[in-house]
């Protein structure tokens, strides 16, 4: 435990508190983008039920952010960078590696989630019983999962051109097409039936449901369950065949 705990800390020294990119990225823009559109250019007009949405649908594009992108660019840094490869050759396993990296991104998501929260709450007096702040940020924390599983699945690319392009036409597309920015019924009647089946919708539907005290529909925990059990088994696969690839 006690070298789990060295790792951890030395990871996130260095993983995020020296990386000034991913305090940009993934937490001051989607911050940024909260605040435009939620005082900035609200003319009087947006309800409280909005800069709550808006609040969640910033927080998981957030999530988005550090699990798809940060989170995949660590890791491929890492093997680039030689530190597997010495970890092989030291005291140190492969294990307490992947626990200290798991752990950093379990830290750094539930920072992120608060952070987002008290600033829209502080900006836009939103006012929710504790029960239910506590209810979206733990759903939205657990179900960061297959978003980290994504990031982890476009590590094996190992190639840092290519993990910034997949990152790239996988995040972005997923914030639009899971209605993050704008409303999904206001899409075609086809690409609603896309995006409801894509693993971020879930995620943001069923956080705006509890904030709203909406009915949760059980087949949004289907589609993240699927989802999750999908990219475990992409995973499992990819490391596998990383491995035969060496040999």
């Amino acid at each position: 435990m006690k070298t789990v705990m060295t790792q951890t800390k030395m990871d996130f020294k260095r993983a995020y508190l020296r990386n000034p990119r991913f305090a940009f990225f993934s937490l001051l823009m989607p911050i940024g983008f909260y605040l435009l559109f939620t005082k900035v250019m609200n003319q009087g007009l947006v309800s409280a039920s909005f800069n709550l949405q808006y609040m969640v649908s910033m927080t998981t594009y957030s999530l988005i952010l550090s699990n798809v992108f940060t989170l995949s660019t660590l890791l491929y840094n890492d093997m680039r960078e030689g530190l597997l490869a010495l970890i092989n050759l030291s005291p140190t396993s492969k294990a307490t590696y992947y626990t200290a990296k798991l752990l950093n991104l379990g830290v750094i998501n539930g920072l992120t989630i608060i952070v987002i929260f008290v600033v829209a709450a502080l900006s836009n007096q939103l006012q929710l019983a504790w029960t239910t702040w506590l209810l979206t940020a733990g759903w939205l924390w657990l179900a960061s999962l297959p978003l980290c599983l994504l990031g982890i699945s476009i590590s094996f690319l190992n190639d840092d051109n290519q993990i910034q392009l997949a990152s790239n036409l996988l995040a972005f597309p997923l914030a639009i097409l899971s209605g993050l920015w704008w409303p999904l019924a206001m899409m075609p009647k086809q690409v609603q039936a896309i995006g409801q089946h894509l693993p971020v919708y879930p995620i943001n539907q069923i956080a705006q449901s509890i904030v709203l005290k909406k009915t949760v529909h059980f087949a949004d925990y289907g589609v993240t369950l699927g989802w999750t059990v999908i990219l475990v088994g992409l995973v499992v696969y990819l490391n596998h065949y990383q491995k035969g690839a060496r040999h």
